[in-house]
């Protein structure tokens, strides 16, 4: 049998990062994936957004996150030899005086200097942009190009002898004195990192995820278009060659990954509500995904409270890209060094209710 230190189920991102940042560290792993037939990472836009929402809140611990992100995919971009993490300017349109005021009084709050900055008036949008209560420049945003990442990694891991591609099943896992048991491989633990799909997991299923399922278009266009990401409660991304990303949808109720008509149609309605005169798309691709969103919007990352050997690092959400590499880092930490996991994350603050 092969003997491992860490079995890791799921290539998404998070699996992809956790298993590279454990080899780098001298662990002995394998990545079990069944070819991304449920992974949200495929599908994500991996747009990374500082500030979101109604509200205009900065995500917590951005201040830390961004930093080890932007590091993460430079160095995975150095292994990979691509650029991986692209900057591109935001802005954001308002939809009420409301929200043009709550902007200044955001602006003048020291924690959100480096991230809002200046209100473009109506007049002076770039076209075909319009919004009556003009909008406002959003710092430090980019999109992380998804793809590359994971068949590249997904190459690399094949490449040290750290992949599978297969499905699991949960009853051919063994729990050992020592670890754990699948097929021809022994190890020390098992990480799942198996996206919304870990709802049905017989160690993990009690934790309180609420999955969100997503969706965006890959539109053409020959129109001169700015070349920023457009906010405006759906996005608009440019992509190069005259190729953009449309998004996104939220349902919580139909948990499937297959693409709908009605968000098809909710998405393009959309850009005709920020685009005048609406340049002409053509509908290249549709996808579909969904999120392993949490009840308090914090990922899940720890041991399984009786049997340590049964570990998760999962529900990331829609920030997926903004939050994995500091999560990671602190993860393999935690398994290697014995370091604390940040509390927000760490399982064991749900360990009263669930069932273990």
């Amino acid at each position: 049998m092969a003997q491992l230190d860490y079995l890791i189920i799921g290539q998404g991102l998070a699996g992809s990062l956790l298993a590279w940042r454990l080899m780098q560290r001298g662990c002995r792993v394998v990545v079990v994936d069944n070819g991304y037939r449920n992974s949200s990472s495929i599908v994500a836009a991996g747009l990374i957004n500082p500030v979101t929402g109604k509200r205009l809140a900065k995500t917590v611990g951005v201040d830390h996150y961004l930093p080890e992100a932007r590091a993460c995919y430079r160095e995975l971009g150095q292994l990979l030899g691509e650029e991986l993490l692209l900057d591109k300017p935001m802005l954001r349109l308002f939809h009420s005086e409301q929200e043009r005021e709550q902007w200044q009084r955001r602006r003048e709050e020291t924690g959100y200097h480096p991230y809002l900055g200046e209100i473009v008036e109506a007049d002076a949008l770039p076209a075909p942009l319009v919004a009556s209560h003009g909008g406002g420049w959003q710092r430090q945003t980019a999109y992380l190009r998804t793809m590359p990442v994971l068949h590249g990694l997904r190459d690399w891991l094949e490449g040290q002898g750290g992949y599978l591609q297969g499905d699991f099943h949960y009853d051919e896992l063994r729990l050992t004195g020592t670890g754990v048991a699948w097929r021809e491989i022994e190890a020390c633990g098992v990480i799942f990192c198996e996206g919304y799909r870990a709802r049905e997991n017989p160690w993990f299923g009690w934790l309180p995820f609420q999955p969100a399922k997503g969706e965006f278009l890959t539109l053409r266009s020959d129109a001169p278009l700015p070349d920023l990401i457009i906010n405006s409660g759906r996005w608009l991304m440019p992509r190069g060659n005259g190729l953009y990303r449309a998004g996104a949808s939220y349902d919580h109720q139909q948990l499937d990954e297959s693409p709908s008509g009605e968000a098809r149609e909710m998405l393009l309605a959309a850009l005709t509500t920020f685009l005048s005169p609406a340049p002409e798309f053509e509908v290249v691709a549709q996808q579909a995904g969904v999120r392993p969103t949490t009840s308090d919007r914090h990922p899940f990352v720890g041991a399984h409270p009786q049997q340590p050997q049964l570990m998760i690092c999962n529900g990331f959400g829609s920030k997926g890209s903004l939050l994995i590499p500091w999560h990671v880092a602190r993860f393999v930490d935690h398994l290697l060094q014995g370091r604390a996991l940040p509390q927000t994350a760490d399982i064991h603050r749900f360990v009263w209710g669930g069932d273990g």
